[in-house]
């Protein structure tokens, strides 16, 4: 009787074990089929290595994705919320974001550094993009605010004209592609942030376009991640370089 109850207990846990791995590999099947299934309906939706004249680094490319959004971004490496696809990552509101799920430095430390280059279309004359670079979850940290014609800093969700070097307007990206490039380094307690209205690998990288120094962010500088708001614009693609890209000297 006892070899009998020992045999039973080993049987219903051996079966619980199975139906707990069956059910992790179904769930990590489906991320990977979500996954897949957009790769083979349209080749612009995906990750692949970039190596340019800018650096090296990943990018992410939305404008040929479909399905489910919230899945296919999580295959990814990104949190997604209030999106949609169509012709790319379409959000509506400050409230649509998009969120890496693990911290996208290209250097480490007290001086830390972050660098990515996004290609968008604004939807019409008050559309937004917020870019949070080296943001926590919460979307607190340095970034740069993009409208039709201009960019601003971001201390958050509070925008603020560029000083250092102002941001002189642009082309309007209404209904156009629009690609910039961007970068936050962390100074000691303060914010360096800076970029150029054109893709990162035809940037003159030793001057910048538009730049604010020691820009004092109030709620800290405390992680690493890339965060966007969608405000009535459409993300095609996201590139996050794993090199430096300012190469302006009085960078700390």
């Amino acid at each position: 009787m006892k070899f009998a109850k020992i045999l039973l207990f080993s049987l219903i846990a051996f079966s619980f074990v199975n139906c707990v791995e069956l059910f992790q590999s179904k769930k990590k099947k489906d991320n990977t089929d979500a996954l897949l299934a957009a790769l083979f309906v349209a080749p612009n939706c995906g990750s692949g290595s970039v190596s340019d004249a800018a650096g090296k680094g990943t990018r992410y490319q939305f404008s040929g994705c479909s399905g489910d959004v919230t899945a296919t971004l999580r295959a990814f490496g990104f949190t997604a919320n209030g999106v949609s696809f169509g012709g790319g990552l379409q959000g509506t509101s400050n409230s649509s974001t998009i969120l890496t799920n693990a911290s996208s430095l290209s250097e480490t430390g007290n001086d830390s550094k972050a660098g990515i280059e996004i290609t968008y279309i604004m939807n019409q004359a008050d559309s937004t993009v917020d870019a949070l670079i080296q943001s926590t979850p919460s979307f607190i940290g340095p970034g740069v605010q993009l409208s039709p014609t201009v960019a601003k800093w971001l201390d958050s969700a509070t925008a603020a004209d560029f000083v250092t070097t102002a941001s002189k307007p642009w082309t309007s990206s209404v209904g156009v592609p629009k690609t910039v490039c961007l970068e936050v380094h962390k100074e000691n307690s303060k914010g360096h942030i800076f970029g150029w209205s054109i893709p990162c690998n035809l940037a003159n990288r030793s001057t910048y376009e538009f730049e604010e120094e020691d820009a004092t962010i109030k709620g800290g500088i405390t992680d690493g991640r890339i965060g966007l708001k969608i405000n009535k614009a459409v993300i095609q693609s996201i590139t996050i370089y794993t090199t430096k890209l300012g190469l302006n000297k009085s960078i700390q």
